[in-house]
């Protein structure tokens, strides 16, 4: 047993722990007997990288209590910031992915909830977040931009297509990335999607929220509207973007000319994450990830009239098949 679960245990007199998948960052999850609340989790985090600024545990206990008055959040129980462990509530096993799977005729339920997540986020957040927050003074600038492409280029293209991404395709990134920097001005969670939001009763209670930090107004739409976990009916898709609309006062004609942008970014950032977590993690549970997100590419080039990216995206999609088929590392 790792010594600080056990030492946590102790200090928290709980029992049994069971080991949870967690997600795509370097946390372990515990599921633990409470004497009070029946279940609650143990999450233990990594130890700070000096080399980074921001530090995920930190980040994480300041915005829960940031956005905890506005959303739904899980409830912090107990914290050990000198071992770096959280007592938190546990929410259960039910994401929106899974509730969504099982009951289809929920949907457009699901996606108004999810479009008044959205409304919070570019409203009462924004609008009440300090300026010198820690998470309004970092942003999608070029920078980060310029991270999130390379991580694609090397885990996306080079480690799994096994091939580098073309010429035109990284001039048209950088063209992309020039378009959405100037207008990083709305608090967004960073990592809208469909396994990051649990049911809980008939609520949806974010996770995974540290790496919040301005962006263009569309980015956290563009995460969910084109999730790689999940595809929404064109009615759901409806609400979300006529939600988005009505809380910036935009029409859909100027929402798309943003969300074309941050539709392609995103989609991109997400396959070196996808790429990275199959073949360097070895985590199958993101395999069906990648052609569902290079089908949401494939949509995004078909909508701009992107000949060249049409048919280069049809390309990648039947590389990624038959990469997944051989199953090779």
């Amino acid at each position: 047993m790792e010594p600080r679960l056990q030492v946590m245990l102790e200090r928290w007199e709980c029992r049994d722990p069971q080991a949870l998948s967690g997600d795509a960052g370097a946390r372990q999850y515990y599921r633990v007997q409470h004497p009070q609340l029946s279940t609650a989790l143990v999450v233990l985090y990594p130890p700070k990288d000096p080399e980074k600024v921001d530090d995920p545990y930190f980040d994480f206990r300041a915005l829960q209590a940031f956005l905890d008055p506005v959303v739904r959040v899980a409830t912090i129980i107990q914290c050990a910031d000198e071992a770096r462990c959280m007592l938190m509530e546990d929410l259960g096993d039910v994401s929106l992915e899974k509730r969504l799977t099982l009951h289809p005729n929920e949907e457009t339920h699901w996606a108004g909830e999810v479009a008044r997540l959205l409304a919070n986020w570019l409203g009462l957040l924004t609008e009440g977040a300090p300026s010198r927050a820690f998470f309004m003074l970092r942003a999608f600038d070029r920078a980060k931009f310029e991270f999130e492409w390379t991580y694609c280029r090397e885990n996306f293209f080079q480690d799994f297509l096994q091939k580098e991404p073309p010429h035109w395709l990284e001039r048209l990134m950088g063209e992309v990335h020039g378009g959405l920097e100037p207008r990083a001005r709305f608090l967004a969670h960073r990592d809208f999607h469909v396994r990051n939001l649990m049911v809980h009763g008939d609520r949806l209670v974010m996770l995974d929220f540290q790496d919040a930090r301005r962006g263009a107004a569309t980015y956290d739409l563009a995460s969910i509207l084109f999730d790689g976990y999940w595809d929404w009916s064109p009615e759901a898709r409806n609400l979300l973007v006529n939600r988005v609309c009505e809380e910036l006062g935009w029409s859909e004609r100027l929402l798309w000319e943003e969300l074309n942008l941050s539709a392609l970014q995103r989609n991109f950032k997400a396959l070196g994450t996808f790429g990275h977590q199959l073949l360097h993690k070895k985590k199958a549970y993101f395999a069906s990830a990648i052609p569902r997100t290079l089908r949401h590419i494939l949509g995004h080039f078909q909508r701009v009239n992107h000949g060249e990216g049409v048919l280069a995206a049809e390309h990648w999609m039947r590389l990624a098949e038959r990469r997944l088929l051989r199953g090779e590392e």
